[in-house]
């Protein structure tokens, strides 16, 4: 008895299935339900497709010369907070509960204290109102000192 088309075919069904389920995960079509018009993400709160639906929410921290920035999944700067000092002796204070933190012997370890507040859930419907960043961001945020930061919305 030959299996060998039994798996073959067998392999056949498999990659069908997990090609069928990545095509129903992508979005829809290209353009808006709206008709083309585009839409202020601030202003729209309904999930345009299925990452945004996520309880998850993933955000980046950057640390600039006095200034704390946040930007969120729709790609928003906000102004998240100060910094202030020099290395090795920086602090914070945030503008979501004016959360602080001090004596920071680096940006990085600065930064890494403030996600592991908003991962322990010391902030988290304050980050959907933190307001827009109004200074002029430069050429490339990612290249200045940054962490992603994953938070877990209570539904």
């Amino acid at each position: 008895m030959n299996t060998q088309p039994l798996y073959a075919s067998a392999v056949r069904r498999s990659i069908a299935r997990l090609a069928n389920a990545c095509v129903k995960l992508l979005p829809g079509s290209s353009t808006p339900p709206d008709g083309g018009r585009k839409r202020d993400a601030q202003r729209d709160s309904r999930p345009t497709h299925a990452a945004i639906s996520s309880p998850w929410r993933i955000y980046r921290i950057y640390a600039r010369p006095g200034h704390l920035l946040l930007r969120n999944e729709q790609g928003v700067v906000l102004d998240l907070g100060v910094m202030k000092g020099s290395e090795p002796n920086l602090t914070y204070r945030l503008y979501a509960k004016n959360l602080q933190g001090q004596g920071f012997a680096t940006r990085t370890l600065l930064l890494d204290d403030i996600a592991r507040r908003i991962e322990a859930g010391d902030i988290g419907k304050e980050l959907l109102s933190l307001p827009e960043c109004s200074m002029p961001l430069g050429a490339d945020l990612d290249r200045g000192t940054h962490v992603d930061v994953s938070m877990k919305l209570a539904r």
